[in-house]
């Protein structure tokens, strides 16, 4: 099948084209000024920017296991919806992506319920399956994801925010710092990425003692996870990468202190890479409201860590934005503060959030173009495959009206439980459509596609060796 985008302008890092684009196949076969070739489908993106389809590298669809709080099909609909074009799948769900065998069972049947294309990470679980990690790394997981400091069931595979959750026989308890390193060695010989949820588990237990009297505020909520917690783990992590030669990469940075030692750390020549979410570029502390579901682990913190985040996001410090989208039920996320679990609906919005920014012009649509695709795909080894439009890459695209007005509403999205810490939000920058391989799943907000339609990927082995990395790491 031929498709053709005519009319709209290419949006890449280095800068702005206006072109048409013929893919056929769902592959790029042609770029440039009027093209005359014949197509099956012809999409005009006249006065709209074509950008390389956008990657959301870290959703949680808590399927199988906790379907009751999202499913993969819901949330792939939802992200073709916002403009997403592929997703990578975290890794914590039941059973854990934990082997080959996990692995063989999972890819299947995500794919039976897929709208977009995906991506597979592999867990870490210490000395109980360190022997796996190659092996994963090998058949293609775009990373191997680490929960710092967190347990498991040994019963069900589910992971436990406090140990108090399961009777301690029954616990995999988290490694130590010598099993953590002994994970950094194992990934590196194997040429993989290693990402770290990066809250020191020690210091949030002390801090959750020391806030347990008040338990009221949400500032009484950021004492009991405070950024020295998130900044501990990064120092250390950054040690261990330094010491193994890992390629080390920071999910879900909220802190100044955070992203300064990542700076340090690049500057030095460790093999660091780091990602943020929008809910840490767009709300603050000050955002929070009694009916608010914004409660995320790391926190939203203040004013001063956001901007932080800023400067690291448009100095290149920070490569990568994912939604960290992470639903659960509706009255899980109704229940008061303290009791509510941590994650919210976020693969449909990230777009529109932040095409906002780049019109109020906090970003360029350049630098959007990497954050969201590029430099997503080129740390986790997809590219060229994905992150760009150029002859031979994915026919991925994502049109934007830059000028589309929008008003995000809870009842709109599709996720199974679709609230969202911007509902009654609105804003300027929409997609309009959402080209997967050639194909359009998203129309004017219509999804046009069926479940089964999205593919696995991956970077197939060892995503890319260690020096190369680094040199793309400081594009």
């Amino acid at each position: 099948m031929f498709l053709k985008v005519r009319g709209g302008t290419v949006v890449r890092p280095e800068g702005l084209e206006e072109a048409d684009i013929v893919c056929r196949d769902g592959v790029v076969t042609e770029i440039g000024p009027a093209i005359d070739t014949k197509v099956d489908e012809e999409i005009d993106a006249s006065g709209q920017l074509v950008f390389p389809g956008f990657i959301d590298p870290h959703v949680h669809s808590r399927d199988p296991g906790l379907r009751e709080k999202e499913t993969f099909g819901h949330m792939t609909a939802a992200a073709a919806a916002g403009g997403v074009t592929s997703v990578f799948e975290m890794p914590n769900v039941v059973p854990p992506l934990s082997s080959e065998a996990v692995l063989d069972e999972r890819v299947p049947y995500l794919q039976a319920q897929a709208h977009v294309d995906f991506g597979l990470w592999g867990i870490a679980l210490g000395t109980e399956n360190l022997t796996e990690l190659p092996k994963l790394i090998q058949r293609g997981v775009v990373g191997i994801k680490l929960f710092w400091g967190y347990a498991f069931s040994r019963e069900t595979g589910r992971m436990l925010y406090t140990t108090g959750e399961e009777a301690a026989e029954d616990l995999l308890r988290p490694p130590d710092n010598g099993g953590v390193l002994e994970i950094f060695e194992a990934v590196a010989r194997s040429g993989g990425l290693l990402a770290v949820h990066c809250e020191d588990k020690a210091i949030l237990d002390w801090a959750a003692r020391t806030a347990e009297a008040s338990r009221e505020s949400y500032d009484d909520f950021l004492r009991s996870r405070p950024d020295v917690a998130e900044a501990a783990s990064v120092a250390a992590a950054v040690e261990f990468a330094q010491h193994t030669g890992c390629r080390f990469h920071v999910v879900h940075v909220s802190a100044a202190r955070s992203a300064n030692l990542i700076r340090q750390a690049r500057a030095g020549g460790v093999s660091v890479t780091a990602e943020t979410c929008p809910q840490y570029l767009t709300l603050t502390d000050e955002d929070y409201g009694p009916e608010s579901v914004m409660k995320v682990y790391p926190p939203i913190r203040r004013r001063q860590d956001q901007d932080a985040l800023w400067d690291a996001l448009l100095d290149g410090t920070i490569q990568s934005i994912g939604s960290d989208h992470a639903p659960h039920t509706v009255d899980e996320k109704r229940r008061p503060l303290w009791s509510q679990p941590a994650g919210a609906a976020g693969v449909e919005t990230t777009a529109r959030v932040l095409l906002n920014e780049a019109h109020q012009g906090r970003l360029s649509y350049e630098k959007l173009s990497w954050l969201l695709a590029e430099g997503t795909a080129r740390v986790y080894g997809v590219y060229p495959k994905k992150g760009r439009i150029q002859v031979g890459g994915d026919a991925d695209f994502t049109v934007v009206d830059p000028n589309r007005s929008w008003r995000i509403a809870n009842e709109d999205l599709h996720s199974l439980n679709s609230l969202s810490p911007w509902d009654g939000a609105s804003g300027t920058g929409a997609p309009t459509r959402t080209v997967v391989r050639g194909r359009v799943v998203m129309a004017d907000g219509e999804l046009t596609s069926s479940p089964g339609y999205g593919q696995f990927f991956g970077p197939k082995g060892p995503s890319v060796d260690r020096e190369s990395a680094a040199r793309e790491m400081s594009v």
